[in-house]
Formats: structure tokens, C-alpha cells, sequence
């Protein structure tokens, strides 16, 4: 399906060009100031695409908000690695105050063993991890 585009205004020319990431968003330049709006071709919950989780990964829960680069997970206490990341259920990244304590997440050592990603899983990658019993939580 071709992306829906609301055109408002007056645009004497258009430069439409897909986004190499995922094609489904044109790109709309306006030569002359006219105004356009965006529209996706599919709603939000079929865009999400199912993101790969580092295979070396280890799987646990978020415990109580500690000090940066402290960082709670089942029982032991971890150090975020300068340049650490933390991505939300969106693959978005966040603070490490805006870690919500509790969260069932999937998280990746580096070689010294502290924590390089930690991803908050997702309903979908939660049940996916659970038909997969290699997996274990820390």
C-alpha cells in the first residue's frame, strides 16, 4: 500500500523520496512554503517491527532506582558501562532515571561486565522469550 499524503495549502513542487529505514513515510519539501501534513499508510501497531535482541543477553528485572551507574537487576546491583544504552518498549532511548523498577528486561554485558544495552521488553518479546526456555533470568 502507497503512503496516504494530505496535501494542504498551495505547493508548486514536490520532491517525494522513501526513508531508507523503513519506506513506509515519504518525505514532502514544499518549493514555495506550502504547508503539507504526513500521514502513515498503516496504523502505529503494524509499524512496529520486531527487534532483534543481542543473543548474548541475559534476561531479568529491574529492581529499585539506584545512583547513575548503578543499576538493580534481580539481586545484584550493576554498573551502566560509559555509553551504556537503555531502550524503551518503543526502541527508544531513555535516561537511567527513567528506568521503571520492576521492568521484565533483556540486557547485554560487556567484557569487563558491565551493562553496555538493556532493552525493556515488550508484551510480544516476553511471551517469545517464554516459549524459548533456554532463557533464563538473573
Amino acid at each position: 500500500m502507497r503512503n496516504i499524503l494530505l496535501l494542504l495549502g498551495f505547493i508548486s513542487g514536490l520532491i517525494l523520496s522513501p526513508l531508507p529505514s523503513s519506506g513506509t513515510v515519504s518525505i514532502v519539501v514544499g518549493i514555495l512554503g506550502g504547508t503539507a501534513i504526513l500521514l502513515p499508510a498503516q496504523p502505529a501497531a503494524a509499524q512496529q517491527q520486531m527487534r532483534q535482541l543481542p543473543s548474548n543477553g541475559k534476561r531479568g528485572t529491574t529492581g529499585d532506582l539506584l545512583p547513575l551507574p548503578q543499576i538493580v537487576i534481580g539481586r545484584e546491583t550493576l554498573i551502566l558501562a560509559p555509553g551504556g544504552l537503555i531502550f524503551d518498549i518503543n526502541n527508544r532511548t531513555i535516561l537511567h532515571q527513567n528506568l521503571p523498577p520492576g521492568s521484565d528486561v533483556w540486557f547485554q554485558l560487556n567484557n569487563i561486565g558491565q551493562i553496555q544495552r538493556i532493552y525493556i521488553l515488550r508484551p510480544d518479546e516476553q511471551a517469545r522469550l517464554d516459549s524459548d526456555k533456554k532463557f533464563f533470568f538473573f
